[in-house]
């Protein structure tokens, strides 16, 4: 499978995010252990760049470490920031007049947006609604932030109770990676 890229607003996000939580020597440290590809960490990216995702995972990787905290939860931290961060915008006020399942419905668009691979179902019934990930390069650090961002565009669109659970991943062996979503 060919490297997917990330486009550079989120990889922008990702860096404020990670500049926030760590000392500045562990930031110094987590782009040393980086090499050559801590140069696509400086915040200052222009929109119209792509960052290997392989690259964008070892970022958030290397920070968790250095935060001390697993993985999984860092990354999901980083990915709700990065949607609040996003949904400062105009999709501000799209996300407001639109129901979750309608916004969930969209998620294959937007997901075209930010990635260039990757193939993104989804599956929207009256409160619930399933999304498959697949023909991606999945890794914990890459699922932590979709499903925080996941988490923050459903509370944005009026979901009550939202509850997202990545019940299948391909990082952990999985066909596909899918998304269980309910709310009232």
């Amino acid at each position: 499978m060919p490297d997917i890229h990330v486009k550079a607003v989120p990889v922008n996000g990702l860096f404020q995010f990670v500049t926030g939580e760590l000392a500045p020597e562990q930031l110094r440290s987590v782009l040393e252990k980086l090499g050559s590809d801590a140069r696509w960490f400086t915040g200052h990216l222009l929109a119209h760049e792509v960052v290997p995702l392989p690259v964008v995972n070892r970022f958030t990787e290397f920070s968790a470490e250095a935060k001390k905290e697993p993985v999984k939860s860092f990354a999901k931290r980083a990915g709700r920031f990065g949607a609040e961060l996003g949904l400062k915008s105009v999709y501000k006020f799209i996300l407001a007049v639109l129901s979750v399942e309608s916004v969930l419905k969209k998620a294959p668009f937007i997901w075209t947006r930010v990635y260039d691979g990757g193939a993104l179902n989804v599956d929207a019934a009256e409160n619930r609604a399933r999304i498959h990930l697949t023909n991606f390069q999945s890794s914990i650090a890459g699922c932590g932030r979709i499903s925080g961002w996941f988490e923050v565009v459903g509370e944005h669109a009026g979901a009550k109770n939202l509850k997202v659970f990545h019940t299948t991943c391909a990082a952990d062996g999985g066909n596909e990676c899918c998304w269980d979503f309910s709310w009232q």
